[in-house]
């Protein structure tokens, strides 16, 4: 009899353990609140909460990847984000993210593999297309990286950093008027960029418009941007 009332007492106190503990939903939005306040590290101890009840769980282990990104533990969080990939090979973000954390360890051609997979299932993606154009840029695949951004701003066609890296990449392959288009449409939406006010002094110095060229790289040299006055000192001072 005794026996038995313990065993009734034990599962009484599981089933009361089990009721009180948080979901993994619950966790995950704990986890997700505390990536709000930049609380990454604890952010990482709920989503791993989450995982004891369900290794299997796509948002947290995409989530977890996040953190682990943000905290700069970028081998760690490709094989989260790997991990969550093998759990649900048909979301796009998994492999988005691992590419970006591909992309910081300097592992280019992972993380094209992984923005090119993105962009063929998830085709309106825009944060792809212009991490993908930024790596041709790099690599002076200009016509390939144009193309990216060009199709990225018919999906968002008020993105800065999109006319930004258009103008940029219009001047590499000397095209000079439009680049100074695209740089203009980028300061117009955000008018303290440095490094669009940079590279449209270049633009103008290379249409032999050098009071402009000049002013524009004054004003990105007086908005921090260091490539600015080595800049001046090369085509300003005389």
């Amino acid at each position: 009899m005794k026996f038995k009332t313990t065993l009734v007492l034990t599962l009484v106190f599981v089933f009361l353990a089990l009721a009180c503990s948080p979901s993994e939903e619950e966790l995950v939005k704990s986890g997700r609140d505390l990536m709000g306040t930049e609380n990454y590290a604890e952010a990482i101890k709920s989503f791993n909460k989450a995982l004891d009840k369900n290794p299997q769980n796509y948002v947290a282990l995409n989530a977890k990847g996040v953190a682990l990104l943000r905290l700069g533990q970028l081998d760690e969080s490709v094989e989260v984000f790997t991990t969550a990939i093998n759990a649900d090979t048909t979301n796009y973000r998994g492999f988005f993210n691992r590419g970006n954390a591909y992309r910081l360890l300097g592992k280019d051609n992972e993380a094209m593999l992984d923005y090119d997979y993105v962009i063929n299932i998830q085709p309106d993606l825009v944060d792809a297309y212009t991490n993908r154009g930024a790596i041709l840029f790099k690599y002076k695949e200009f016509d390939r990286a144009l193309f990216d951004f060009q199709f990225a701003l018919q999906i968002q066609p008020n993105n800065a950093l999109l006319y930004l890296n258009k103008g940029k990449t219009e001047l590499r392959i000397n095209n000079p008027d439009d680049a100074i288009y695209d740089l203009k449409k980028a300061l117009e939406m955000k008018p303290d960029y440095a490094e669009a006010y940079y590279w449209l002094g270049l633009a103008e110095l290379a249409q032999n418009n050098k009071t402009e060229g000049c002013q524009y790289l004054l004003s990105a040299q007086s908005l921090n941007f260091e490539a600015a006055s080595e800049a001046i000192g090369q085509n300003c001072s005389q």
